[in-house]
């Protein structure tokens, strides 16, 4: 069933209402199957028709079979809708399908119960941040976590960025959970590494990955990519896992809150 199995959902269901309806029935030939595939296709899909009537399929069960076939090509491309690509590009008539402010903005406005947001960089946090303060005046019970990077610098880089994140990026009174990899602000590490994960996750369902920072030359200027995962919980619990996982074994550690 090759190529049955390959024919969208809404023309497996056209089949099986015609078999249903008794609009299609054996003989199965090139010329009874016409309306559903181009030409170059209907002796195949004649062929995988009588080989099912050989088996035993009647049209009944037949149309049956179409029907849940129908339903599983819906389920997979109802899949493939949920994945788009966010790109930030200088290319405005270009061919991508979401631009990353514009999906940033929306995440960080629509939470309902939780956002996590890993990011290498921050500029102009009390700009880009703006919508999280505005969503907790309405919903005080939002779980809100950052996951920051420090960049090496002199010593007392932890209070040094602290300071200036609360003050600069972060001004409100009400502060989220922050965390931060200790091994980055080491001026001279043996084993140089850092925090470079970037994601947004919201509500346990929806998960944003991208190469952008949060800064506004990644969502305005520069040519970035990423991924935006709607209503899949299998991904965005991963990876909220293993973030959890990096907190719980003391590999990120808690931003002094200032």
């Amino acid at each position: 069933m090759k190529l049955i199995r390959s024919l969208p959902a809404s023309t497996l269901q056209s089949i099986a209402q015609a078999l249903r309806a008794g609009r299609l029935k054996p003989p199965y030939t090139a010329f009874t199957v016409a309306e559903w595939v181009p030409q170059y296709g209907r002796d195949l899909l004649a062929a995988e028709l009588i080989s099912l009537q050989t088996c035993g399929f009647t049209t009944t069960t037949l149309a049956i079979t179409l029907e849940a076939l129908a339903e599983d090509a819906a389920a997979r491309q109802r899949a493939i809708d949920q994945i788009q690509l966010v790109w930030t590009s200088p290319d405005e008539q270009g061919p991508h399908v979401r631009d990353t402010s514009v999906v940033v903005r929306q995440l960080l406005s629509e939470a309902r119960q939780s956002l996590w947001i890993s990011t290498y960089s921050v500029f102009n946090g009390h700009e880009v941040f703006l919508p999280i303060e505005e969503a907790w005046s309405v919903r005080p019970e939002l779980e809100v976590v950052l996951i920051l990077n420090i960049p090496p610098n002199e010593d007392a880089a932890v209070e040094k960025y602290a300071w200036s994140f609360w003050k600069y990026h972060w001004p409100w009174t009400r502060k989220p959970v922050v965390f931060y990899d200790p091994r980055g602000h080491e001026k001279t590490p043996a084993s140089p590494a850092c925090r470079h994960a970037k994601c947004i996750l919201v509500d346990g369902v929806t998960a944003f990955i991208t190469s952008a920072n949060f800064t506004e030359s990644a969502h305005e200027r520069n040519i970035e990519l990423g991924v935006l995962f709607r209503d899949n919980p299998r991904v965005t619990e991963s990876i909220r896992s293993k973030f959890e996982s990096l907190i719980k074994d003391g590999f990120l550690k808690s931003l002094p809150a200032g």
